[in-house]
């Protein structure tokens, strides 16, 4: 048997996950996340390994402890996902959050997973101490008009997983892991993403709600009946304007070209001040993705918000 993974009670336990394809895009997220909180030497990263070379985790790992924090690679059972199928650009290892409970020991009892495809600019020690109100996980809504219909729950029931807390010793009580591999297996008629909606198949609902700024997804640019829901009060203005996290959900990633995030800088910004940033190589967006009209649309969209973000004093980076 594996031996469980402890960590030091007052530490700030960060989880992600990876393949070699996204491993620099996740220690970008990882130097965001250090550059934008006090206290770096609290906070103890790790990433669960799907195939990272080991060239890359002995420099992040030193570029890491440079900025006064740790990371640890870690290995997880990948036979439990042998069978899972995977869906366009998200591979295996997003599945590995599942077993999240499972790899660290019982004196654990809090960790924070976020996807690859992150840029963390609030202070993560924030997230960590939010009142999870007896819930077993916390999440942002899922921004999407399409994604929650396959689970047959609300639009606003349906969590995104890519920034969640999760209570571990409840997770462990209730052995949600094999639930969530169980509902993954059985119900392939309610799933239309990897892990996602085997997460909220389990939960239906029961969930602590996030503010949509610990989880600016990129589906907040465009007008729907949903994002005028949350514009109702402050929410919606605070996540776009003034986001905590940026996620760059979908094909929007800043290192595949073309890309019209509104707010693809920001990755520029981060990974123009990695020692590693000579690692990068600008890949490319599937023909089958680069559909001209509407990557028109998607150009005029992002220099409207770009606009936007100038009149409101944000300082994008070049």
């Amino acid at each position: 048997m594996t031996r469980k993974i402890e960590v030091p009670k007052h530490k700030v336990v960060v989880v992600a996950s990876t393949d070699d394809n996204y491993a620099l895009p996740l220690h970008i997220m990882f130097l965001s996340l250090l550059k934008n909180t006090q206290t770096p030497s609290d906070l103890a990263l790790f990433v669960i390994d799907g195939g990272v070379q080991q060239t890359k985790k002995d420099v992040f790992c030193e570029e890491i402890e440079e900025l006064g924090s740790s990371l640890q690679y870690i290995e997880v059972n990948k036979d439990l996902y042998a069978n899972f199928p995977t869906v366009s650009h998200i591979s295996a290892p997003a599945y590995y959050r599942i077993s999240i409970p499972e790899l660290f020991s019982n004196e654990v009892k809090r960790a924070i997973y976020l996807d690859c495809d992150l840029i963390i600019k609030g202070d993560i020690t924030e997230l960590w101490d939010i009142n999870l109100e007896g819930h077993a996980i916390a999440a942002a809504e899922n921004i999407s008009s399409s994604t929650f219909v396959a689970s047959g729950l609300k639009q606003e029931d349906y969590f995104n997983s890519g920034v969640i807390i999760l209570d571990l010793e409840k997770w462990r009580i209730d052995n949600i892991p094999e639930k969530v591999r169980t509902f993954k297996l059985e119900h392939p008629e309610l799933i239309c993403t990897n892990d996602q909606c085997a997460l909220n198949g389990v939960f239906r609902g029961r969930w602590k709600r996030l503010s949509i700024d610990w989880n600016m997804q990129s589906g907040l640019y465009s007008q729907s009946a949903q994002t005028k829901r949350l514009e109702v009060g402050d929410q919606f203005h605070n996540a776009v304007l003034s986001p905590k996290v940026i996620h760059y959900v979908g094909w929007a990633k800043p290192w595949l070209s073309p890309c019209f995030h509104p707010l693809e800088g920001e990755y520029r910004r981060y990974l123009d001040q990695s020692k590693n940033k000579q690692a990068h190589q600008d890949g490319e967006i599937p023909k089958h993705a680069q559909k001209h009209f509407k990557l028109f649309k998607k150009k005029l969209r992002q220099k409207r918000w770009q606009k936007k973000y100038i009149e409101a004093g944000y300082l994008l980076y070049p």
